[in-house]
């Protein structure tokens, strides 16, 4: 598919910055992920853009598990965030419990950094896996259909991936995009791309930041909450589900790719949470603020990191 659907917004967009060859052949892994970097289309009303980790580092407290008394402000190491050890979580001064528009007006999102992408170069076996770790200060999911904040998730320290795969001569097989607890993939042919280069048009839903092929309405597949979270649609009668509606768009020229590998820069090996517990309400239905799970790990310590390839299998086929 590649004639996108905001094919004048993309392309425009892209015109404005130096094109990418069509060609790739041995091109160092800096220049593949600069190659393949994605365009990221985010939502119409979206109010959180991938963000500086140092951003929002600068903003946050570390807090470690203390018994039946919870978590406790511990002081930060010198070095940074702490590599061993368990029972760690990250805190924003932000709280997500008190409620979207609350936390939207806390977390000032005109105020947050740069836009940055974190980028990944993995051979397995002779197939290079290039992995985009795009990371969102806060979740604020609001259920779409009804009015801001009738039915709302939200969590802090939001981790997504884009990942595109090459076989050994550099050519590109498929595409895969992170979505909740799953993702999709798609063969290379049919990813949307920007007219003229090898950059995957990426549509980005409204607060969840899931990573779609195509705008438009998609399912949220209730396997990806705990069965409390389960029970809370159910009890509404109204399924999960989220809105990409193309708006806003970040990719070359506007988005920074900073190379990341497994031991550097030291906060990929931080053991904790990227921030407090998850929070899901329905004020208009009784339903107040209730904690299910926590917010995510960083990107080494989930599967799309550990096993690439395996992941991406696991996928379904979009």
């Amino acid at each position: 598919m590649k004639a996108p659907l905001v094919a004048l917004a993309v392309t425009a967009f892209v015109a404005a910055i130096a094109v990418s060859p069509a060609a790739a052949d041995g091109l160092s892994p800096d220049e593949l992920l600069s190659h393949y970097q994605p365009v990221t289309v985010l939502s119409q009303g979206e109010l959180f853009a991938p963000t500086s980790v140092d951003d929002f580092l600068a903003d946050a407290t570390l807090q470690r598990e203390a018994g039946p008394a919870g978590f406790r402000p511990v002081e930060m190491p010198s070095a940074g965030l702490p590599v061993h050890g368990d029972g760690w979580r990250l805190d924003h001064r932000c709280a997500a419990i008190g409620g979207p528009l609350a936390t939207a007006q806390c977390y000032d999102p005109a105020s947050v950094g740069p836009s940055v992408v974190y980028g990944r170069y993995e051979v397995i076996a002779g197939t290079t896996v290039l992995q985009y770790w795009l990371f969102y200060e806060h979740n604020l999911w609001s259920l779409p259909g009804l009015p801001f904040g009738a039915v709302w998730q939200a969590h802090e320290g939001d981790w997504e991936v884009v990942q595109v795969v090459l076989d050994d001569e550099q050519t590109p097989i498929e595409a895969a995009y992170s979505q909740h607890c799953t993702g999709q993939r798609r063969a290379w042919e049919a990813v949307e791309t920007v007219a003229g280069t090898r950059h995957p048009v990426v549509y980005v839903a409204r607060g969840s930041h899931a990573n779609y092929f195509t705008p438009g309405v998609h399912a949220i597949p209730l396997r990806c909450y705990p069965i409390e979270a389960q029970q809370f649609f159910a009890l509404l009668g109204i399924p999960p589900r989220d809105v990409a509606a193309p708006g806003a768009l970040l990719g070359p020229g506007t988005t920074a790719v900073e190379r990341v590998q497994d031991q550097n820069p030291r906060w990929l090996r931080f053991p904790g949470t990227w921030g407090e517990a998850q929070y899901i309400a329905a004020p208009p239905f009784g339903v107040p603020p209730q904690a299910f799970g926590t917010s995510p790990v960083g990107p080494a310590f989930q599967d799309d990191w550990r096993d690439p390839l395996g992941t991406i299998a696991a996928y379904s086929q979009a």
